[in-house]
């Protein structure tokens, strides 16, 4: 006893130690791994360390560099100030410093001429400028006319040069503040009608109609829904789904006026005022790449990811902004210039539509009642195809017939035989033979029961085949009857959707 004992505590402070050595291990597993994260981590904090470091020594390498264009950082200051004072209304400053061959100190002398209350800008420094950068001068322009509220003196050629073309079917940063800002009248009407034509050389060919009436609650399909009509009822419920979709988008009075938010200081980064710091900070031709340098190793010391900084950066394509532009409520004036856009295809779509739901009533139509077919007629049903579908109801629940109670009649044969051949022999076989009758009956009651229910409902099959024929003949009879009335809506419909998108 005292040796089993002995054993028993030797193999439980066995159990103690492993349980031990278990604990122990896994303790030591999670602190290599925290002291290789811990590893990893100091080794990627050097490395950012390191790599900011040598940034800072380019940085200032290249800071070093911009001294020799201190004039031309003046000159940016400047048209800031000049900018900004005109934002608000205020008097600008006085002429700021020149650099040589930099287009944006005329540009901006050009524009403080807005502080006099100048119909046009000044021909002098406007025709320097255009000189030494067109495409830049007339994007300044463009930009900073809209942001001060001055579209009337946009000139159509300055955002012909500015918008540019997009051969790909994708818009940069600046092509869409062009857009965004036309389409909130910052550039005019006819500026808003130049991007409109540019847009739309990249819509052809494509469908609108599903985007379009995304901004409509669906309508409902009425009238009856027999297979010959179901296209035209489709099509109309779509129509008048579109309907509602494009008075809304359209009809906004809102879009009838400029956005009053085209403001200089605006938070938008796809705005005109964003976009005209940006082009503002580019830099005269010379010092454009130090700068572009100086963001990147702003961005390397920094750690955080900075957003591009270019106004040539793509944004996306024609076709994926204008489908956004039209699912907006938010932003009237983006979606009513999108419907502009696509009026065209939207129109041509919703002529088909029409055309569609307008086609002629059928003179006939076949039903599927269960699995019969009945052609229908706005009168009734269809003679012939009614007494054939009767007859193969009818040929379904035969009559009760002598081969069907043959069974019946062979099994009370067989207990007369026995009742009567037997039972002189022993009363029992009477009593056998009547019970073999009395089945035979009961299969006799149960044969003739089946024969008169499969009659009862054929009967009643065809009784309801026959009511909803009539019901299927008098749906025709009123869709025929309210053509006309139909043909008034849909023509309706039409005639309002081509209002909207033929007056825009």
């Amino acid at each position: 006893m005292s040796d089993w004992y002995q054993e028993h505590r030797q193999n439980e402070e066995l159990e103690e130690l492993r349980s031990e050595m278990s604990r122990a291990w896994s303790e030591a597993s999670n602190l290599r791994s925290r002291v290789s994260q811990l590893q990893g981590s100091l080794d990627s904090r050097l490395q950012r360390l390191t790599a900011a470091f040598d940034a800072f020594v380019e940085l200032s390498d290249v800071r070093y560099e911009l001294i020799g264009f201190a004039a031309a950082a003046e000159v940016r200051r400047h048209a800031g100030q000049v900018l900004t004072a005109l934002a608000s209304a205020q008097q600008p400053p006085p002429a700021g410093p020149t650099f040589p061959n930099y287009w944006l100190q005329p540009a901006v002398e050009a524009i403080r001429s807005l502080s006099i209350e100048t119909t046009e800008l000044p021909d002098g420094p406007l025709s320097e400028a255009m000189a030494l950068d067109h495409e830049r001068t007339s994007i300044f322009l463009c930009l900073a006319l809209a942001a001060l509220g001055r579209r009337d003196l946009v000139q159509t050629t300055w955002l012909e040069t500015a918008f540019g073309t997009s051969a790909d079917g994708k818009v940069t940063r600046l092509q869409r503040a062009l857009w965004s800002t036309g389409a909130r009248g910052g550039l005019g009407a006819e500026g808003l009608t130049l991007i409109v034509e540019r847009l739309q050389e990249h819509t052809k060919g494509l469908s609108w109609l599903e985007t379009v009436k995304s901004r409509a609650k669906p309508a409902k399909v009425t009238g009856p829904s027999f297979t010959e009509v179901a296209t035209a009822r489709n099509a109309s419920a779509q129509l008048s789904q579109l309907r509602p979709a494009v008075e809304l988008i359209a009809g906004d009075t809102a879009v009838r006026e400029p956005d009053r938010d085209l403001a200089y200081g605006e938070p938008d980064p796809d705005s005109a005022s964003a976009v005209l710091r940006m082009l503002i900070s580019e830099g005269s031709e010379p010092e454009r790449e130090p700068l572009a340098r100086v963001a990147e190793l702003r961005t390397r010391i920094t750690d955080i990811a900075a957003a591009p900084g270019a106004i040539t950066d793509p944004v996306d394509t024609i076709e994926n902004l204008l489908r956004a532009d039209l699912r907006r409520d938010d932003e009237p004036h983006l979606s009513a210039t999108a419907l502009r856009v696509v009026s065209d295809g939207v129109l041509t779509e919703a002529e088909e539509l029409a055309k569609t739901a307008n086609s002629l009533t059928p003179t006939e139509v076949v039903c599927e009642f269960g699995r019969r077919k009945i052609t229908v007629l706005p009168d009734g049903a269809d003679s012939q195809s009614m007494a054939a579908a009767v007859a193969q109801i009818n040929a379904e629940a035969p009559p009760l017939t002598v081969r069907a109670l043959a069974g019946p009649i062979a099994i009370a044969a067989s207990g007369l035989v026995v009742a009567v051949g037997l039972g002189f022999l022993h009363p029992f076989w009477i009593v056998i033979g009547m019970v073999i009758v009395g089945v035979a009956g009961h299969r006799f009651w149960r044969a003739r029961t089946q024969a008169a229910e499969a009659k009862a409902d054929a009967a009643d099959q065809i009784v309801r085949l026959k009511e909803k024929a009539t019901e299927a003949a008098a749906e025709l009879a009123s869709y025929k009857a309210d053509a006309r009335d139909r043909e008034a809506s849909i023509t309706a419909d039409l005639d309002a959707i081509r209002k909207h998108l033929t007056s825009t």
